[in-house]
């Protein structure tokens, strides 16, 4: 497994142009792999023609990617420069708080986005400020001043600016004054359910991991590094890996599950358990997991991210721990069976 990029690790994040190179072989884009150049400043941006899709892209799911093979498709037509407008917070954190927790970090969606065929991705902070600007503003200093928008690349439901006041009928007017097209594509329904962010959020905090992978167009994953345990599971038999990652993401409907460890060494079978280990009295989410055919060790410090295939059970107290020994020893056949056919994505 390769290790992924972050912001913190490159040399020119202050406000310069960073180009973060992505392995994206594994889902191509008309027959490509793709190198992103990535600006967390508009001031940094060059000024060249481009089209230009704006959202949160939280999860890169089935809908984002429809859109942006459309933002490419256009660009590419007409010689232009393909680019997401995407924010390092939720603008909800702004408008009404608190945020929902997200699918995916700053770093995760850039790793997903670099996958789509894009050429560029701008980060900017959502603030109170920008949160103010009107349509007309905004188009006309980020949009076209900044960006150079050639064409806007949206949903049917876009709306930007000052409460929203930016719908596409507006956006249009707008385009037609300042030189840039209007482009709209289609919502994306999977069995005949519409494919959101929130959509999935609801499926996976009701312990629905496949359905939301099928939206997401892949596993869902939690990130983080090694960290010592309690000792309880090597004690029962049972070593886990215990997992901290960072507090902006959603932990899935407490319980039992199968799923993938990536770790620098290779991917392991595992099953893993999210929540608050209520048979011992606890009462923070923790995540772990034990990996099947594993005799290694793995030390605190070690990144490392549990990717999730299937749910197995939710989360239980038990009155004797014999008891929690013989359920572990189930869950572990019903974790092989889960993995039976699947396999780990390289997902870097």
């Amino acid at each position: 497994m390769s290790p992924l990029p972050s912001r913190q690790t490159q040399p020119n994040c202050q406000g310069e142009k960073v180009v973060l190179k992505y392995k994206a072989e594994r889902e191509k884009v008309q027959g490509s792999s793709n190198c992103v150049t990535v600006y967390f400043t508009l001031l940094k941006v060059p000024k060249v023609e481009r089209a230009v899709s704006i959202g949160v892209f939280d999860g890169v799911h089935l809908g984002h990617r429809a859109l942006l093979r459309s933002l490419v498709t256009v660009a590419r037509q007409n010689g232009w420069r393909s680019l997401a407008l995407t924010f390092a917070n939720h603008p909800q954190s702004v408008l009404r708080p608190p945020a929902p927790p997200l699918l995916t970090t700053v770093d995760e969606r850039l790793s997903l986005l670099s996958e789509t065929g894009i050429d560029e991705i701008l980060v900017l902070p959502f603030t109170e400020e920008l949160s103010r600007y009107s349509p007309q503003r905004f188009c006309e200093e980020v949009l076209v001043n900044g960006l150079g928008c050639r064409a806007l690349v949206v949903g049917h439901d876009f709306a930007l600016g000052h409460r929203r006041e930016g719908t596409v009928p507006r956006l249009r007017e707008l385009g037609e004054q300042l030189g840039f097209r209007m482009e709209i594509v289609s919502a994306v329904t999977n069995a005949g359910e519409l494919v959101s962010s929130s959509c999935i959020r609801n499926l996976l905090l009701d312990g629905k991991v496949e359905r939301a992978n099928e939206l997401l167009g892949k596993p869902y994953r939690l990130r983080g590094v090694v960290v010592a345990g309690a000792g309880r599971g090597k004690a029962l038999g049972f070593p886990t890996v215990n997992l901290q990652g960072g507090t902006e993401k959603l932990l899935p409907m407490h319980g039992v599950y199968a799923g993938w460890m990536h770790l620098p060494s290779g991917i392991w079978g595992a099953a893993a358990y999210i929540g608050v280990r209520p048979t011992f009295g606890e009462t923070l989410p923790a995540v772990e997991a034990h990996l099947l055919d594993f005799e290694g060790k793995v030390s605190p410090g070690t990144p490392a991210a549990l990717e999730l295939v299937a749910f197995i059970r939710p989360d239980q107290s038990f009155d004797r721990v014999d008891d929690l020994v013989a359920q572990i020893r189930k869950d572990l056949v019903f974790a092989r069976t889960k993995l039976q056919g699947s396999k780990g994505t390289d997902f870097g």
